[in-house]
């Protein structure tokens, strides 16, 4: 499940933002702040559903007050024009990022630009100016449900780029995108143009994958239909699978990104980690509420051999997944996006991830065509352990 904010969790700071002088008193309900804050507080109460006793302090972000105190002042913040002043009305809504991006903002390239974006920021005179201008006549083409996160624009016929609050998923995904590129020059995934950080935001450009996500052609689609789908997704994903996790190697990014645990809030590993045991040793270390006595008897169930690392997507939905049917109707997978959680990770992991938005009450049939290689029969035990562990975990 996608988290609402962009690292681990930790105890925030002790610096809570406050209201402006400027700002009424009166209660507003509809502001992107207040809406912020209704859904930490449902999201707190489910937590303090599973441990009536657990300490909010600690269930809160290190980034909560950040990213309150975000909300706050683009309520009542002047916008910023391309030439760097305050324009009187605000030419994009606040939950809209780009309304963000400030032109005197510095700008740095953090992955090497292709030529071809290169081309994109020609006619200007630094890439802080290029960057607002190009983005103000851009195409939205995806917008989480989270205010102004992660949006997804089209910048021309091939390049689209992606901007997030995050700084090291983009790089983890860029540095994917390349070993790809390199390793399997052949499989449909986007191709890495760069990465530029701008102020708190972090951009990745690649090129474009045709088509529509699974999400919106699967109701569509007959059980024939989701059968083809499903039998394209075993070849690709058991291509990418057969990719040798490089001997010595540390697990998670293809280049020493580490290893990170995505569920509703992201997890990372403070040190490096060599093998399955190590990662496991992480994810069993993850609770703060689960005793060591059902902690070992929980892991002691997982199967004795180690499994095989493997290189892992790490979301595989239909979200992720673009899709096209031709006019006499043949169903193709154009391509799988949004690798940032990609890596060399346990051959279980990507089953494991394919369910991380399933409930008790789901009535989504994808979760019965998923691909062989990754669906829970293939990793029966491990799923389920997760299934149980997962409620314990600080990030869930």
């Amino acid at each position: 499940m996608e988290s609402p904010n962009s690292s681990g969790l930790s105890r925030p700071s002790s610096s809570i933002p406050t209201q402006p002088e400027n700002r009424v008193n009166k209660a507003n309900r509809s502001t992107f702040a207040a809406k912020y804050n209704r859904k930490m507080l449902d999201w707190l109460g489910k937590q303090l559903a599973k441990n009536p006793e657990a300490d909010i302090i600690n269930l809160l972000s290190s980034t909560y007050s950040a990213e309150l105190q975000e909300h706050i002042s683009s309520a009542i913040a002047p916008p910023i024009s391309t030439n760097g002043t305050s324009d009187s009305k605000p030419s994009l809504p606040a939950k809209d990022i780009r309304s963000r991006l400030n032109i005197a903002a510095s700008s740095t390239i953090i992955c090497e630009l292709s030529a071809e974006v290169e081309e994109l920021f020609r006619p200007y005179e630094d890439l802080s100016a290029g960057l607002v201008s190009l983005l103000s006549e851009s195409d939205v083409l995806y917008e989480s449900s989270w205010a102004a996160s992660v949006m997804v624009f089209r910048l021309s016929e091939n390049i689209v780029v992606k901007i997030t609050g995050d700084k090291t998923s983009p790089v983890n995904e860029h540095q994917s995108l390349g070993y790809l590129q390199q390793h399997l020059p052949a499989f449909p995934a986007p191709r890495p143009h760069g990465v530029i950080r701008h102020n708190k935001h972090t951009l990745l450009f690649t090129s474009l994958v045709p088509g529509i996500t699974l999400e919106k052609m699967w109701p569509q689609l007959d059980k024939a239909g989701k059968h083809n789908i499903s039998s394209q997704l075993d070849t690709l994903l058991s291509t990418l699978r057969s990719l040798p996790h490089p001997e010595d190697a540390p697990l998670g990014g293809v280049q020493g990104g580490g290893v990170k645990d995505t569920r509703r809030f992201v997890r990372r590993s403070p040190e490096q980690i060599m093998d399955v045991r190590q990662f496991e040793d992480f994810i069993f270390a993850g609770s703060k509420t689960a005793s060591p006595l059902y902690t070992d008897i929980l892991r002691g169930l997982m199967p004795a051999s180690p499994a095989k690392c493997v290189f892992t997507h790490g979301d595989i939905r239909p979200a992720n997944i673009m899709v096209s049917r031709s006019e006499d109707g043949t169903l193709r997978v154009e391509g799988i996006i949004d690798w940032e959680s990609s890596g060399f990770y346990p051959e279980y992991w990507d089953c494991v991830k394919a369910t991380n938005n399933l409930t008790p009450s789901d009535k989504f049939d994808w979760y019965h065509f998923l691909p062989e290689p990754i669906s829970s029969k293939q990793y029966p035990l491990q799923w389920l352990i997760d299934r149980l562990w997962d409620r314990n975990l600080v990030n869930s």
